[in-house]
């Protein structure tokens, strides 16, 4: 068992259903991680003052640390915990603000949508700003129901050869033994919709292969992590990664992946499998970024 902290959790607080889940999460996590919990609130002037009476005495400042304060609340109210939690406000955009918090954290943890989003929105920008350049991983909690697991709980990653999917997997692992939860390493195949498996002579090749090589591989490389402590075991499923991996998060405590994976074009922040992971996933989704 590490002995060694696991570092800071970082998490965005505005209120909303979705950061209160988040900091839930981020309180849970913690605990068990033995982590520092860093709430951050934030606050600034509004471009326009159009829209204020004269002689207002409104500030954001003043409902920010409103905000903090129903923070602490919380806390107080679904403690005591373990872990340190400090909390603050800082003035910028939600984004800035947590992304300039998150430098040196081990995570951040952000609601899929914040107060100022749409309702019919599944991810909000703030979340998918964070997803896309946050300096360490980063969990999306969408603050939906998730029945509580019989057993072991089972951290899901979707390995597919890339060097994103692969710190993904050790980051698995290693939350897994903190916490005492096992590992469930997935790697997707599927035939090329241009292919007839029936028609054409596959002698020496199949996706499946492919698939098996890609996961041996992958948990060869964080052998050095993989120990008598943790449970890690793998699998081969046919389908579509995201289709695969959402369905898997139904069982899951947590699913990791990285931000983009082999199919990405190199341009590209966040791959699609991850926006959909993100977006649909049953359970919180941590996306490691390298």
């Amino acid at each position: 068992m590490d002995t060694d902290r696991f570092g800071k959790i970082v998490v965005g607080f505005d209120g909303s259903e979705e950061s209160t889940a988040a900091l839930l999460a981020a309180l849970t996590l913690a605990d068990g991680l033995d982590a520092q919990v860093d709430v951050v609130t934030s606050w600034r002037w509004p471009v326009t003052w159009s829209s204020l009476p004269v002689g207002s005495s409104w500030s954001p400042l003043h409902d920010a640390e409103e905000i903090r304060q129903q923070a602490t609340e919380l806390l107080e109210n679904t403690g005591p915990h373990r872990a340190e939690v400090m909390t603050r406000e800082a003035e910028g955009s939600a984004a800035d603000v947590l992304l300039s918090a998150a430098v040196g954290a081990a995570l951040l943890v952000v609601g899929s949508r914040g107060r100022g989003g749409f309702r019919g929105l599944l991810l909000g920008s703030v979340s998918t700003a964070c997803m896309q350049h946050a300096p360490c991983p980063v969990l999306i909690h969408r603050g939906v129901e998730h029945p509580e697991a019989t057993g072991v709980p089972t951290i899901v990653v979707g390995v597919d050869g890339s060097h994103e999917s692969g710190q993904a997997l050790r980051f698995a692992v290693t939350t897994a033994r903190r916490l005492g939860h096992r590992v469930r390493v997935i790697t997707t195949w599927q035939w090329p919709k241009a292919l007839n498996r029936d028609e054409a002579p596959f002698d020496h090749w199949s996706p499946e292969r492919d698939a098996r090589a890609t996961a041996s591989s992958a948990l060869d490389a964080a052998e050095d992590l993989i120990d008598d402590d943790v449970e890690v075991t793998s699998d081969l499923v046919e389908g579509s990664p995201a289709e695969v991996l959402i369905d898997a998060s139904r069982d899951a405590a947590l699913l990791v992946l990285g931000n983009r994976g082999l199919g990405g074009f190199r341009g590209l922040l966040v791959g699609s499998v991850s926006q959909e992971c993100a977006q649909h996933a049953h359970c919180p989704v941590v996306v490691h970024r390298s």
